[in-house]
């Protein structure tokens, strides 16, 4: 069912269809849920080619429009790696080919989200990890990094479910990370953490890729966080059975945390067709800079590059093209825009970055592009005159009707149109001359 705003003098005409309830048998015994009965490369496996596939094998054969694989580097989880899915004629394998190589030496954390063909949900282990070896497809996974770095961060996380501003993530809000790779000719005992406050952190080794060490801790209230973990400076303490090093990081308080990000097309982002170029777009960042960056994600099909890259999106940025066909129709995904500000050096033996990221997260559905609901929101009355949104599939014409009584044959247009984005503003200054007023809006002309 559509929405519809109610405003005093006028209203909204909604339309609603509904299916009626369909006799169902008696309930049969439950079939046991779907799992993953194998991957290629295995579960803790080193040493992967970045290039190599990842093919997941299931129990039975699976609904292919609800079932997604994620993958992530370890280092940024908020940057997803993009690979291309195919599936057998059976439904029952997954093939994930990175899209570009996976980073080298690097720990691959892999997901999987879904449902069988009866609806059944995914269950036993749908999570794995494995860690990719030199760009050659060779080595250990040790790594080869040619210095040591050392990160300190505060991310602000957001959700966006409306056209409405943004509102705090109630389970994880503010989050800080810090994490320590070696070089690859290096090995540690420990690393831990100094804070701002002399409170001392131990990171935590990766099991699996031995030179990261990594702490990531959040809360849900601004000033316990704040109180944990303030501005200042971070001391990085890399014990070693030969030498120690100790190396300071500045997450200054002259580095503002950005605002949320606030995407200004949502409505159209929940309904996007899959086979047109899809704009995405959001409010500018006050203050934003070509020396930040943003950063965005939808599920594992798509992601922007990040600096130094020369098509990373910069500070100023408030849009991203997504090219036809690389969102699967018909599907639903978690998506998410994050600002970043940082400040990172580098000498000859080693780096460090201090950042502030603000990620806010939504959700964004495709379709088939063959029809696309209009979607009538964001009523506004504003020196006398009353204008909304009209959201529609991106080109597509249509007609906006009113009447005052609801009478057949009362109907008369207001204007016929189109939008090359999906999203119209249309402005109608008669309604203040009138007790009730009523719109409705259709494709064609």
């Amino acid at each position: 069912m559509t929405r519809s705003t109610r405003l005093p003098l006028l209203s909204f005409l909604v339309f609603a269809s509904a299916l009626l309830p369909l006799a169902l048998p008696p309930a049969l015994a439950q079939a046991p849920s779907p799992v993953i009965v194998s991957t290629v490369p295995a579960n803790l496996a080193t040493g992967v080619s970045p290039t190599a596939p990842v093919v997941i094998t299931f129990s039975t054969a699976m609904d292919t429009t609800a079932t997604t694989a994620m993958f992530v580097n370890i280092a940024s989880p908020l940057s997803p790696l993009p690979t291309t899915p195919a599936w057998s004629a059976d439904s029952k394998t997954l093939t994930c080919t990175p899209t570009q190589p996976f980073p080298a030496s690097t720990m691959v954390i892999w997901s999987v989200e879904g449902q069988d063909l009866a609806g059944d949900s995914l269950g036993g282990q749908p999570e794995g990890y494995f860690t990719t070896g030199t760009s050659g497809g060779g080595g250990t996974g040790s790594g080869t990094n040619r210095i040591t770095s050392f990160v300190v961060g505060h991310v602000f996380y957001y959700d966006q479910t409306s056209t409405a501003a943004p509102t705090l993530d109630p389970n994880i809000s503010y989050a800080f990370t810090a994490d320590t790779t070696l070089a690859s000719n290096r090995t540690a005992t420990a690393v831990t953490l100094l804070l701002p406050t002399s409170a001392l952190k131990t990171l935590a080794q990766s099991p699996t890729r031995p030179e990261t060490y990594y702490l990531v801790d959040g809360s849900t209230n601004l000033a316990t966080f704040q109180a944990t973990y303030p501005s200042g400076s971070h001391s990085f303490n890399v014990q070693a059975a030969t030498s120690n090093q100790q190396v300071s990081v500045n997450l200054p308080a002259s580095l503002l945390q950005p605002g949320a990000p606030h995407v200004n097309n949502f409505m159209a982002a929940q309904a996007v067709d899959a086979t047109q170029a899809f704009t995405l777009s959001w409010d500018a960042f006050p203050g934003g800079t070509t020396a930040d960056y943003i950063a965005v994600t939808v599920g594992d099909v798509f992601t922007t590059v990040n600096p130094p890259a020369t098509n990373a999106l910069n500070g100023t940025a408030t849009s991203v093209v997504i090219p036809a066909g690389t969102l699967p129709t018909a599907n639903n995904y978690d998506a998410t825009v994050t600002f970043y500000r940082f400040i990172a050096n580098t000498n000859a033996t080693y780096a460090t970055e201090a950042f502030r990221a603000t990620a806010t997260q939504f959700a964004l559905s495709t379709t088939s592009g063959a029809t696309v609901p209009l979607v009538l929101t964001n009523a506004t009355w504003a020196s006398g005159l009353f204008s909304f949104d009209v959201t529609s599939a991106a080109g597509q014409t249509l007609t906006v009707e009113y009447s005052t009584s609801l009478q057949a044959g009362s109907w008369n247009t207001l204007v016929t149109t189109n939008s090359a984005t999906g999203d119209v503003k249309i402005t109608d200054p008669a309604p203040v001359t009138n007790p009730c007023r009523f719109y409705r809006a259709r494709t064609g002309s």
